[in-house]
């Protein structure tokens, strides 16, 4: 009995060894996988807390990104309501738009365009035009903000893509401050000739200058010439076959009755479509006048050239276009057009109908013809609207905004 006490004591050792280095092994395995389970848990909670802190310091905070520069703007500074603004001084240097700032009154241009801004006002200056926005602008901190929508109705060669949290801004190399939509009073109800003025036919921005491509063959004739009213015509021209393309009659009449109720009714038409052959006896007459006075055949086309078009590269073929004069001046088309209470009120006003100064003083290098104050062309309100903000010739304005 004794000896197998001790046989069943020993066994009960190696047994308590057994689950003791088991439950040491288990301990172990535990404390392990404790740990890495401490260990992520750990990980993910500071991953959480840098992401909180990452989205706490954007909080309220919107991204306008200039190329390579960012700029951010707390929201409720850069959101006025429901309308989203942008720093004009930001775009300003980013674009290389200069600024002035005087009275309270901050003025951006770029190539003889500008906008002027006041603060708290809602009303822009846009190259002398009053331009409403949908909120006011807000000049103070640095920023100058106005409504991102106003910015993209003036400014050309500028493109602002607006999402929920930030705008990306891209430039092109023309940069212009143009109203694009300038609204416009009138001296009269115009209402019947609206559709003429604002006329987008193809066939009103026709070209035709010196370049070799930009002619009208001899046997030309534009569809739609209607003749002049006998009351637009100078005196000596009544009775005359003196024609338009019609939508430019139409919006000349418009023009017309707007001057009369402006108090300018001296004002009469001397010219307008000419066929190859009137084109051509007038180039010749003044080819011989040049010879008269001692130059060559060669040196009287080339001088004559500078004033009058050959046949084939005459804007008068195309029925587009007026040469005015008036009874003060004694129906005479020259220079002296310039001092004519007419000339001043057309240099102002005749873009508001779609009616351009052809040639104008220092644009000979462009047009190549010297400066004619009598001439002027109908190109339709939009493109008008444009050349007159812009100070552009029309060869520059095909060449910087393309025909519409």
């Amino acid at each position: 009995m004794e000896q197998n006490n001790k046989k069943t004591s020993a066994f009960s050792k190696i047994r308590k060894n057994f689950y003791k280095q088991s439950s040491e092994l288990d301990k172990k395995e535990r404390r392990k996988i404790i740990f890495i389970a401490l260990g992520l848990f750990l990980s993910a909670t500071a991953l959480l807390l840098t992401a909180t802190l990452i989205e706490a310091s954007g909080k309220g905070k919107y991204v306008y990104i200039y190329g390579d520069y960012e700029q951010s703007i707390k929201n409720d500074a850069c959101f006025y309501e429901e309308v989203q603004l942008i720093d004009m001084n930001a775009l300003a240097n980013y674009c290389g738009i200069s600024k002035e700032e005087a009275n309270y009154i901050v003025t951006f241009s770029v190539n003889n365009t500008y906008v002027s801004l006041e603060n708290g006002s809602n009303i822009a200056i846009v190259n002398g035009i009053k331009k409403e926005m949908p909120a006011a602008a807000q000049i103070k901190n640095g920023y100058c903000l106005v409504p991102v929508s106003i910015v993209n109705d003036i400014i050309f060669g500028v493109t602002i893509n607006a999402g929920k949290k930030s705008a990306s801004i891209t430039k092109q190399e023309a940069m212009y401050i143009i109203d694009k939509n300038p609204k416009i009073e009138y001296v009269t109800d115009v209402s019947q000739y609206l559709e003429y003025i604002n006329s987008k036919d193809e066939y009103i921005y026709t070209l035709v200058n010196k370049v070799e491509g930009n002619f009208v063959d001899k046997d030309f004739e534009p569809d739609s010439l209607v003749q002049i009213p006998q009351e637009y015509l100078h005196e000596y021209k009544h009775g005359k076959e003196i024609k338009l393309y019609s939508i430019t009659l139409q919006a000349l009449s418009a023009m017309l009755e707007d001057m009369a109720g402006a108090g300018i009714n001296d004002i009469l038409v001397q010219s307008a479509y000419r066929t190859h052959d009137y084109q051509n006896m007038l180039f010749e007459n003044y080819v011989n006048d040049e010879i008269n006075n001692g130059h060559t055949r060669e040196e009287a086309e080339a001088l004559a050239n500078k004033y009058s078009a050959l046949p084939k590269h005459s804007e008068h073929r195309t029925g587009l276009c007026v040469d005015f004069t008036t009874n003060s001046i004694h129906g005479v088309v020259d220079d002296i057009f310039e001092t004519t209470q007419a000339f001043a009120w057309l240099k102002e006003n005749s873009w508001k109908y779609g009616f351009v100064l052809r040639y104008a003083a220092e644009k000979e290098s462009k047009t190549g013809y010297v400066y004619e104050s009598w001439h002027y062309r109908f190109v339709g309100f939009e493109a008008a609207s444009i050349m007159y903000q812009t100070g552009l010739c029309y060869e520059e304005y095909l060449e910087i905004f393309g025909a519409k």
